[in-house]
């Protein structure tokens, strides 16, 4: 799954999978994070479409409008944001029909509340068909510098906004915790004093998560390190 501070969905099979509680759980999961660092009584919401075969994670979404990607204030009192993170995610069950599987997600950093000014934006999508690495950032800026390497080297006419930098690739992509750090960090929002505490717990269990993904899908690789390293003969 994207992310996480508890593993619910990784711990075991899944006899029945229950798309509509792992969705809310992860919802619940991203409140908590955002309320614990860089917001104040936001709430994530999880919507499943009508055939409940995925699911929609995201701000300010609703049954009604499935694709809206709410803009969620990056403030922690009564200041007015300075800045505005859209986030969506869509969840399915993985090709067994056993664990939770986010199937793309796109989280952007916008200065307005309807995010019609983009900066920069992560995105992912399973299964990519453009031919695009599955997971890559775009960031929306320039400099002359730039500007003289695409006239003289790259695509003409394709700005760095255009520009698809691969990270990490579908297992060690970026969380919403790393653009949650960078904010911080970079005096961008505001974070409360226990924000790294919360950052690290979600990352743990992203990085929990993907490995027992990485585990299941790669079993003889799992096998040969364990016995290496004496942990079974």
């Amino acid at each position: 799954m994207g992310r996480g501070r508890r593993s619910q969905g990784d711990r075991g099979a899944l006899s029945r999978f229950d798309l509509r509680g792992q969705a809310e759980k992860f919802a619940d999961e991203l409140t908590e994070l955002f309320n614990h660092t860089v917001t104040s009584g936001i709430r994530i919401v999880a919507v499943t479409d009508k055939d409940a075969q995925q699911a929609r994670i995201g701000y300010g979404i609703s049954p009604s409008d499935l694709s809206a990607i709410g803009m969620i204030p990056l403030t922690l009192g009564r200041k007015p944001p300075r800045l505005y993170i859209g986030l969506l995610y869509k969840m399915a069950p993985d090709e067994p029909g056993r664990y939770p599987m986010i199937v793309s997600s796109v989280m952007y950093l916008s200065p307005d509340s309807g995010g019609s000014g983009e900066l920069l934006h992560y995105d992912y999508e399973r299964n990519k068909a453009d031919d695009y690495p599955e997971a890559h950032l775009q960031v929306c800026a320039t400099s002359a510098e730039w500007e003289q390497a695409m006239r003289n080297y790259g695509p003409k006419g394709r700005p760095l906004k255009k520009l698809h930098l691969p990270v990490g690739g579908r297992r060690f992509r970026p969380s919403v915790e790393d653009l949650i750090e960078f904010l911080v960090r970079e005096q961008l929002a505001d974070g409360r004093r226990s924000w790294k505490k919360h950052v690290g717990e979600g990352r743990r269990g992203f990085e929990e998560r993907q490995l027992r993904a990485a585990v299941r899908r790669n079993p003889d690789i799992a096998l040969a390190i364990l016995r290496e390293e004496g942990h079974i003969q």
